[in-house]
């Protein structure tokens, strides 16, 4: 389904799960509509199954390897890149979003995972995947993102009896992912995700979110995206879906705005009562650090209809946010309106335990929409964050404190304090100066209590930590992990 067309067909999540009776949790299927397909798949056909539904997709196919159509760089690769990250696949890559496919190329058949987008602004993320293959000793990540020998690099791929276990983990404004291969003829992959606080990554050091997990098909240029259930594994294998496959059309209607779509007039009947519709929050847990979108769900019912609501009348959370992004969705059989959100728009923070949504259909009344919000476990540092020391335990540093981003992706110690010196002028720039404040006060504390002590930085690279050492003094210093003998 091209994202060009503008009645995009797909499955949202809730609808997945509200679905799973009678389809593929989370996938949605492009252009036809409830029926039954009597024709048979030939054997070079390929399925993603999810809950009891099966989806036929085709591989994107190419001339070049999948080396080079993942086209992994980093500063040390030919061309170099300082992302490390996939520069061959960011046509095909979304915010917030983890794509699965198979690509087609001259060594064969390789599974290619991408997780998030690259330069897009987004707030980083962790994934895990348990991978089970049919030939467990013979495939591999012909493609790591990023599988190499630093202490700077928190992405692991473990060989399994079954398959792989990958954790992956990433930066502001990078990706991650992989190509595994061969798959062989005749092969299953099955998947069991772990995405967002469920990945074993989550938290140490980044505590971005993903929103969206999708698998591709078709043409490499404009491929269909069907949306997959976050939180069901998914298996990909070769063969059909037999003689009789149901298949369901799930339409979406997507636009990038700073403010909303324009929807059709709306015939209900004037009341000076306020209409009280379901909201829910997608996917579930929210995370006030993180500064990326945050999707929620007014659900329709048989008397309002939600893809009504007025443009430009929707205010949300405690600072009345409006949406940048509109789906309309019948995901669960009735048109439901999507809203993305800003999430620190939204003004929902640590305190907030509801939160309300407003707005007016196109005949002037008024909708409100309140929903319980459930946070991400808070950590430990979170309490310290305005102390005096300005202490900060690890893996519990705020998005855009520049040193928590430090040291990931870096191949050594001097690439590390590279990235450090790079990525705290990028963070600068994002935060409006508040970074440079920071840092000068770490400076110029630095040489204070740095003997024989641990330095808990925001990660496995650097960060903001406390300098635990033998003088009268604890202030703050830059720790790499474990003091070394006052180095560190």
């Amino acid at each position: 389904m091209s994202e060009r067309d503008s009645s995009r067909d797909g499955i949202e999540r809730r609808g997945v799960l509200a679905a799973l009776a009678t389809g593929v949790g989370g996938v949605g299927l492009a252009r036809s509509s409830f029926a039954r397909e009597t024709g048979t798949l030939d054997a070079t056909q390929y399925v993603v199954e999810q809950g009891d539904r099966c989806v036929p997709i085709t591989p994107l196919s190419g001339d070049e390897t999948v080396e080079s159509f993942y086209d992994y760089r980093t500063p040390h690769t030919a061309p170099s890149g300082e992302a490390y990250s996939s520069y061959g696949t960011t046509d095909l890559q979304r915010p917030e979003t983890s794509v699965c496919f198979l690509y087609d190329g001259p060594e064969g058949l390789s599974l290619v995972v991408v997780h998030d987008k690259l330069n897009d602004g987004t707030s980083g993320g962790a994934v895990t995947f348990d991978l089970r293959v049919a030939t467990p000793g013979t495939t591999a990540w012909v493609v790591g993102d990023d599988d190499y020998d630093a202490p700077t690099n928190y992405d692991e791929f473990t060989r399994t009896d079954a398959g792989w276990t990958v954790d992956w983990t990433w930066a502001s404004g990078r990706s991650d992912g992989g190509a595994l291969r061969p798959l062989g003829d005749d092969f299953t992959v099955t998947i069991d995700p772990r995405f967002n606080e469920n990945a074993a990554l989550y938290g140490n050091p980044y505590e971005g979110e993903l929103t969206e997990w999708q698998v591709l098909s078709g043409d490499r240029s404009d491929p269909d995206r069907f949306s997959l259930a976050m939180d069901q594994p998914l298996t990909i294998r070769a063969g059909t879906c037999g003689a009789a496959t149901t298949t369901a059309t799930r339409t979406e209607t997507t636009e990038e705005t700073t403010t909303e779509e324009t929807t059709e007039d709306a015939d209900e009947e004037q009341s000076s009562d306020p209409i009280h519709a379901e909201l829910e929050i997608l996917p579930g847990k929210v995370n006030p650090r993180s500064h990326g979108r945050l999707p929620v769900v007014v659900r329709s019912t048989d008397e309002f209809d939600a893809t009504r609501v007025a443009r430009g009348s929707v205010e949300f959370g405690p600072s009345a946010a409006g949406p940048v992004k509109r789906i309309r969705t019948d995901a669960d059989g009735r048109a439901d309106l999507k809203l993305h959100f800003r999430l620190d728009a939204t003004g929902i923070d640590w305190d907030t335990d509801e939160v309300e949504l407003t707005g007016e259909t196109e005949s002037g009344r008024e909708v409100v929409c309140v929903a319980d919000v459930e946070l991400v476990p808070r950590g430990d540092g979170d309490d310290n964050e305005e102390d005096e020391n300005g202490d900060r335990d690890e893996g519990d540093g705020d998005d855009e404190d520049g040193d928590s981003k430090h040291g990931e992706d870096g191949d050594g110690e001097k690439e590390a304090e590279r990235k450090e010196d790079d990525e705290r002028a990028e963070d600068h720039d994002e935060s409006g100066g508040e970074e440079s404040d920071e840092d000068g006060a770490e400076d110029t504390e630095s040489d204070h209590g740095r003997g024989n002590g641990k330095g808990h930085g925001g990660g496995k690279g650097h960060g903001n930590g406390n300098g635990h050492g033998n003088d009268d003094n604890p202030g703050r210093g830059r720790g790499r992990g474990k003091g070394r003998d006052g180095d560190d």
